[in-house]
């Protein structure tokens, strides 16, 4: 299952409608100054669906620090069969964002003589390289103003290995803004690897951030609106279509759904997060 669960790092850092003024909050080591390599670590056991043990091990840093860059990096074999195909089929499905969204500018050139002319091939490298770089980056060449912007911020990065092969078999990262209300929790990026398909890892990854964060108020994604099968999952887990999401940057509403995990009004995430051992 390709989840592509987008915020894409950097890129889409965001999403909300709520206020997103300064609160102060309940998350563990929020810090008033900005965090560059600062670390916390833990990790988990629990079986998948095939009886296989599966590692659960997350750390708390920042967007700048270098183990989450390493991290990121490591994980782009895995995101790459998740996300291009699913921004794949998005392009196919509304070409027009070619020469009208800045974001697809690189492919302009791709698409100059009409759709049915299209090298889709060609097509899905320049995706993939530009994908990648949200994965593949060297922290010390971000601006001051980013870092000023989201240095305060706490990134939550989980990863599932097999425990026999010690093959990384998923990731997910949350986000914590320093700036958003308290207990709201964005899932960032997210992606299982083809071949741990179906074997309930996803969802052991995204109920992992309730063993991690205590009183949690919402959870929430976005993905691609052509991202069916993603969409049907996160809403088997208990997310719902949020109409007024948070957003940290303007999003095109027609191509983008957002849903929004609340746990008091539903204990999907939470059974399984109770089944993760120490």
């Amino acid at each position: 299952m390709a989840y592509a669960t987008r915020t894409v790092f950097f890129a889409c850092l965001g999403m909300a409608t709520v206020s997103t003024h300064s609160h102060n909050n309940e998350f563990k080591n929020i810090e008033s100054t900005v965090i560059m390599n600062a670390t916390h670590t833990n990790s988990y056991q629990a079986s998948d669906k095939m009886g296989s043990v599966i590692s659960i091990t997350w750390q708390e840093t920042s967007l700048f620090a270098e183990p989450f860059a390493e991290a990121m990096k490591s994980c782009w074999p895995i995101a790459r069969p998740a996300y291009v195909p699913v921004e794949m089929q998005f392009l196919k499905t509304f070409p027009e964002v070619v020469g009208t969204e800045p974001y697809f500018k690189a492919f302009e050139p791709l698409l100059a003589d009409g759709v049915e002319h299209v090298d889709w091939a060609a097509t899905e490298t320049v995706m993939a390289g530009m994908l990648e770089k949200h994965f593949v980056f060297d922290p010390a060449t971000f601006s001051p103003a980013m870092i000023e912007t989201y240095g305060k911020d706490k990134v939550f990065y989980v990863a599932a290995h097999d425990q026999l092969t010690g093959q990384l078999v998923g990731f997910i990262t949350f986000l914590a803004r320093s700036n958003y209300p308290q207990g709201i929790i964005k899932v960032m990026t997210f992606a299982v690897a083809p071949e741990a398909q179906n074997r309930g890892v996803g969802k052991l990854l995204m109920s992992s951030i309730f063993n991690i964060i205590p009183n949690i108020k919402t959870l929430f994604l976005c993905t691609r609106v052509t991202n069916e099968t993603a969409l049907s999952a996160y809403q088997n887990w208990g997310f719902v279509p949020e109409a007024q999401p948070i957003m940290d940057h303007q999003f095109n509403l027609a191509h983008w759904s957002f849903l929004s995990y609340h746990p008091a009004t539903t204990n999907t995430l939470q059974s399984v997060a109770a089944q993760l051992k120490s």
